[in-house]
């Protein structure tokens, strides 16, 4: 039996208790209790995904249906989450909170969450750490939970939901996040993961996570040195629309780059409808639908179905619905053509991010092999006409279009447990937004910056930056282009390097920073090492030794009330493979190098002790 390469050669397989079609398949089970989980954690919906002998299954909930809803409600005696949740959206509208996805990392202050408080049938609350919080009576006691909590508890459902398919404990996972989430967003589901008890081994873009179910299974890829096969990967979900571009060889993937609009998804297209029939009941029935919210809520969820019965049929199609407000009952009819009509102005968005990435990455029409689509509302037939006609290709639908991210996600962490043997298949992601770091100059030159990462730099990626300094200094990281940033604050973080001391001679002390963005695409100042110089024997040339200190983890603790019990002794998270994943590593001399003559006098050589770097303001505080 033909195995694909391991990453443990110490552990033996026994092939006849693997099934025949284990040589198709990209990973075989080894004899160790492990799990390998894939979890798809949509606006709207999640799915789970585990990797099994057989091959990656997405399991079912305890209703036998694998789409889990994206709700959790909270009712006087109880929490309910998923479909049970998703049952109460109307008796219980403002204690049932869903699409607070978009909320990950947003201070309530944010322009973003003001504007979409008008549109929620749940009320918003500003956290202590200025951040948002969802508000609800629970208990019948009113509380006030962050997003991080709320997501924990959809992540714990979905890790029952695993659990019971695997018949074992869950904990090491890999989570999607989109594309365009920004730092602050990518700490916030990891936390959120952390208080759930889940170990996230990667956060995964979707588009990424489609790439890797499209192309791990590809048998005719081109060889490592022949011209790759760039697949265009186009996801329209529930609230937002993502392209990337992925250049495919044997066993290799490579995301060129990422285009995405976040207004622009199926919930959009929901809106168009209620608002339609919001003023069609008004003059029909002298109804005021925005004032009533379970009315409201009844509304979505038939706009909801009308629409998908729209994208399979033309022909005109009705919407009832009894006692509607005021015991009256309601009823209206629309077709697939006057739809698109209604949606014009949403329609002509579908090209802008199509546009977007084939510049980004110079590549014509012609380079394209294949368009992948995905995504539930790519089921619309106007928005899949203007793609195709973009590329002037057929569209692609060989993937599950709702469960492609969740099966990549459980490829990813079957590549990174050791509980399976994977295909070598290595995926290097992309930067979204450039980054920057500025710092105040130490000849009172005013404030210096830099770009260390720009726009589609290679992920993970570590450079070390080179300072001059006889005191201790900070770094400020930021995202340098605000025309591309959907949120008002572009601000990462700050980071203040500790206890540098002048040389003996009273010259600057040569203090060397180490930079990265890691696999979750979380950037960080990881290190920090300072050169110290002593006398050398006469005529014996300068020497540097480096020895970096291990990256900081400073995580912000969340409250963890109301949570199912999960113990003390959570694991503290780490990045799995992130050493060996970094591309490698760039040096930056960020001021004027002293002349060289003043160290033939010295040897250099580091200090015993490696400089602390303190994030002194935390993603979640800081930042929109």
């Amino acid at each position: 039996l033909e195995l694909p390469n391991s990453r443990d050669k110490s552990v033996g397989v026994n092939s006849a208790a693997l099934p025949t079609s284990c040589s198709s398949q990209p990973y075989c089970r080894f004899p160790v209790k492990m799990s390998v989980v894939g979890f798809d954690v949509g606006f709207q919906s999640c799915y789970v995904a585990v990797a099994r002998a057989g091959g990656i299954e997405t399991v079912a909930n305890e209703y036998s249906d694998r789409c889990t809803p994206s709700f959790v409600s909270f009712g006087p005696r109880n929490r309910s989450i998923g479909a049970a949740a998703k049952s109460q959206v109307v008796t219980n509208c403002q204690n049932t909170v869903q699409g607070f996805k978009r909320f990950h990392g947003r201070a309530f202050s944010d322009p973003y969450v003001q504007a979409a408080k008008s549109s929620l049938v749940f009320d918003l609350a500003q956290m202590p750490t200025g951040t948002t919080g969802i508000k609800v009576m629970y208990m019948e006691e009113e509380k006030v939970f962050s997003i991080e909590q709320v997501t924990a508890m959809l992540l714990s459902k979905l890790k029952e939901t695993a659990e019971a398919a695997l018949k074992k404990p869950v904990a090491d996972c890999v989570i999607s996040v989109p594309s365009f989430f920004t730092d602050a967003e990518r700490r916030s589901v990891m936390d959120a993961a952390q208080i759930a008890g889940l170990n996230c081994l990667r956060l995964m873009n979707d588009t990424t996570a489609v790439a890797l179910a499209y192309g791990i299974y590809k048998q005719d890829l081109p060889a490592p040195e022949e011209k790759p096969r760039t697949v265009v990967f186009v996801d329209v979900g529930h609230a937002a629309y993502q392209v990337s571009v992925c250049a495919f060889n044997k066993g290799k993937l490579k995301v060129l780059g990422s285009a995405f609009d976040h207004e622009l998804g199926g919930k959009d297209f929901d809106e168009v409808l209620v608002k339609h029939f919001c003023e069609e009941f008004a003059q029909k029935y002298k109804l005021d639908v925005r004032s009533k919210p379970r009315a409201l809520v009844r509304l979505y969820q038939e706009c909801e179905k009308l629409k998908k019965l729209m994208s399979a049929n033309s022909s005109d199609l009705p919407l009832n619905i009894e006692c509607f407000m005021n015991d009256i009952d309601v009823s209206g009819k629309l077709n697939r053509g006057k739809f698109e009509e209604l949606c014009a102005d949403l329609l002509d968005k579908v090209e802008a991010p199509l546009r977007s990435i084939m510049e980004q990455t110079r590549l014509k029409k012609e380079d394209i092999y294949a368009v992948e689509i995905i995504g539930g509302a790519s089921r619309i037939p106007a928005i899949k006409e203007r793609i195709s006609k973009y590329f002037g290709k057929e569209l692609s639908t060989t993937l599950n279009a709702d469960e492609a991210v969740a099966r990549g996600c459980a490829l990813q962490c079957a590549i990174l447990s050791p509980a399976f043997k994977v295909r070598e298949f290595s995926i290097t992601e992309v930067v979204p937004y450039p980054i920057s770091l500025k710092w105040t100059s130490a000849a009172d030159e005013g404030i210096s910056d830099c770009e260390v990462f720009p726009k589609n730099h290679a992920a993970p990626f570590s450079k070390v930056l080179t300072f001059y300094r006889r005191e201790p200094f900070s770094l400020e990281a930021y995202y340098n282009n605000m025309k591309e940033l959907p949120y008002p604050d572009p601000t990462i973080g700050q980071f203040t390097i500790q206890k540098v001391v002048p040389q003996p001679s009273g010259e600057s002390s040569k203090v060397k920073v180490k930079v990265r963005v890691n696999v979750h695409g979380v950037f960080s100042v990881s290190s920090a090492s300072l050169v110290e110089v002593v006398k050398s024997a006469e005529g014996e040339e300068p020497m540097e030794m480096d020895n970096p200190a291990k990256e900081d983890e400073n995580k912000m603790q969340v409250d963890q009330e109301v949570q199912k019990a999960q113990g003390d002794d959570q694991k503290e998270h780490a990045d799995k493979k992130s050493d060996t994943e970094e591309m490698e590593v760039c040096e930056y001399t960020c001021t004027p190098t002293p002349d060289i003559q003043h160290f033939n006098e010295y040897r250099a050589c580091i200090s015993n002790y490696s400089l602390p770097v303190v994030h002194v303001k935390t993603a979640m505080v800081h930042f929109h």
